[in-house]
């Protein structure tokens, strides 16, 4: 499940002992609306560009959820469009501790199309050298702008090769779970449902753009592959789950955290029981840290998460890149939230590993029109492989990416970040929100 969430104001965590007497006071009863624009960029789905509004409602002031809560119940509704082809719409329910109980209710209406969804394979045919049908001699690349130069061309049989590793994608999805926040609100457990349906649309025969004019694109990999019975989903269809999940917390503060821990695994399964074309399961646990040399003076963090995720051999190809984190799912490996500095779901299969780390370096703050900003240099270093099946598990062939970022913490709470990234095949630019991990 892609997700791009381009968010300009994070709410703050819930606190146990309630809100402080000055956000006690300013805080609005009633319901109201809220709006703000979104804006990103990165090298996979171009500049992206939407809107979202929200509907907050916080109660009556004698409600004795009104100190305790963000809000009773939260709204909002985004359209999002990005110059590459990306379309990520989105109705968002929440509900924290509704009918004044200890069970927080969450639900997600999406509806995402990506006209270059990119496919490289699955598991270890992955992590092969860049090439395709029609390379002159058989050519590998090690640079992929050089690859993709040479795709965008007519071969001699007249046709092109532009979309080889491309696919459009259309996924409609719906998410809905309850939690329950237990040992003074650092545990949360989950359960939920979720209804998707994946459209695959092939580019293989179709006139498409060439670096010269137009003409038909050759058979892409997914289409290869799929006439060799390698890959399970080439048809699409519903892909409906049971989703469970556990997650412990010990973070200082949520959006931008200088100490503690966050541990959560995570069990999609899904069943023909609930409608779906499709049996798997998709296991994962992560595991992330946020470390300060000095407590007393925190200018520096340092950051680190790791991953590791198994899937049974029923998963549909189009649902293989989900990393299904209880707080917010993520897609890859490749792209701003896995792997910097290769392609988005570069290296995809049943089993992952990865590994992130960051230091992170406030050198200072600047107090301007009644807002406070920080400014925070990032370097990092991602490591991450697919494979096969869990008996193939080894230290050999991780794939390496490392960079820099600028980010700024606005008012503590909004991350406004700039990544960018290298790898041996290529390089990546990101400008989003939040940090990483």
């Amino acid at each position: 499940m892609g997700i791009v969430a381009c968010v300009l104001a994070i709410g703050a965590p819930l606190r146990a002992d309630g809100l402080g007497a000055d956000d006690l006071k300013n805080k609005q009863d009633g319901g109201y609306l809220t709006g703000l624009p979104l804006a990103n960029y990165s090298t996979d789905t171009g500049y992206g560009y939407g809107g979202r509004v929200y509907y907050y409602y916080d109660g009556d002031r004698d409600d004795p959820r009104f100190a305790h809560t963000p809000y009773l119940y939260r709204v909002f509704l985004q359209g999002f469009w990005s110059t590459r082809g990306l379309q990520f719409h989105w109705l968002d329910f929440d509900a924290p501790k509704v009918f004044d109980s200890p069970y927080r209710l969450r639900s997600q209406l999406i509806y995402e199309r990506n006209i270059n969804q990119n496919y490289f394979g699955i598991g270890d045919r992955s992590l092969k050298p860049l090439t395709f049908p029609s390379a002159p001699g058989g050519k590998t690349y090690s640079a992929f702008d050089a690859y993709t130069n040479d795709l965008d061309q007519i071969d001699g049989n007249g046709q092109t090769w532009s979309h080889y590793n491309e696919l459009d994608l259309i996924r409609p999805i719906f998410i809905g779970s309850i939690e329950r926040l237990l040992y003074h609100d650092r545990i949360r457990v989950l359960g939920g449902v979720g209804f998707s349906y994946g459209e695959i649309n092939d580019y293989t025969g179709k006139m498409v753009d060439a670096a010269t004019g137009t003409a038909p694109e050759g058979p892409t990999r997914l289409h290869t592959e799929c006439e060799e019975n390698v890959v399970v989903g080439c048809g699409g269809g519903r892909d409906n789950f049971v989703r469970l999940g556990i997650s412990y917390d010990t973070r200082d503060f949520e959006p931008d955290p200088k100490t503690g821990v966050f541990l959560d695994a995570a069990l999609d399964a899904g069943t023909v029981a609930l409608g779906s074309q499709y049996n798997y399961a998709r296991t994962m646990a992560a595991a992330r840290g946020y470390y300060s040399p000095d407590p007393d003076d925190v200018k520096l963090v340092l950051a680190a998460r790791g991953v590791f995720e198994v899937q049974t051999a029923g998963t549909p190809f189009f649902s293989m890149d989900t990393f299904p984190f209880t707080e917010d799912p993520r897609t890859g490996l490749g792209g701003q939230r896995t792997m910097r500095g290769y392609r988005q779901d570069r290296f995809v299969g049943p089993v992952y590993t990865l590994l992130n780390g960051e230091a992170r370096w406030t050198t200072g703050h600047i107090h301007l029109w009644h807002q406070n900003f920080g400014l925070i240099l990032v370097p990092f270093v991602d490591f991450g492989r697919p494979y096969d099946s869990v008996g193939d598990l080894s230290v050999h062939d991780w794939k390496l990416s490392y960079g820099g970022a600028v980010r700024i913490s606005w008012n503590l709470a909004t991350i406004i970040t700039v990544d960018y990234g290298r790898s041996s095949e290529d390089t990546g630019l990101y400008v989003n929100f939040n940090h990483m991990f």
